[in-house]
């Protein structure tokens, strides 16, 4: 079972998220692992960095028990041998880099940044 995360971590860290990144999105079920992601996460490993899987399925506004969550998770993770060194259940924590299936790359770039919002509105 993986450790909870250490805020002193000594190597840099990936920050992925969950949902959608590593598994099809199915909450509050577990979808299918995303095609690729073990093979993807066992190069990142092996070039030295700790993975962190980040998740906000406990957050409040779900109503899940945190700790039956993070085993649920834990499980699901080793079952289909997706490499990780850690869960993470609360604000993203500090890392090299972050994956994530909502994210904008932001690069003092705010006129493209409101484009691509309003050509791919979620609202």
């Amino acid at each position: 079972m993986a450790k909870l995360l250490d805020h002193a971590l000594k190597e840099p860290a990936i920050i992925i998220d969950f949902d959608g990144v590593v598994c099809e999105n199915k909450y509050p079920d577990f979808g299918k692992p995303k095609p690729g992601v073990r093979e993807a996460l066992e190069k990142i490993k092996a070039k030295g960095y700790k993975i962190i899987i980040h998740t906000v399925r406990t957050a409040s506004y779900w109503q899940r028990d945190q700790f039956e969550q993070y085993i649920l998770l834990n499980k699901y993770l080793e079952h289909n041998k997706i490499p990780f060194d850690y869960i993470f259940q609360g604000d993203k924590p500090v890392g090299a880099y972050y994956i994530d299936d909502r994210a904008i790359r932001f690069e003092d770039n705010w006129a493209e940044i409101a484009d691509i919002i309003e050509e791919n509105p979620k609202i």
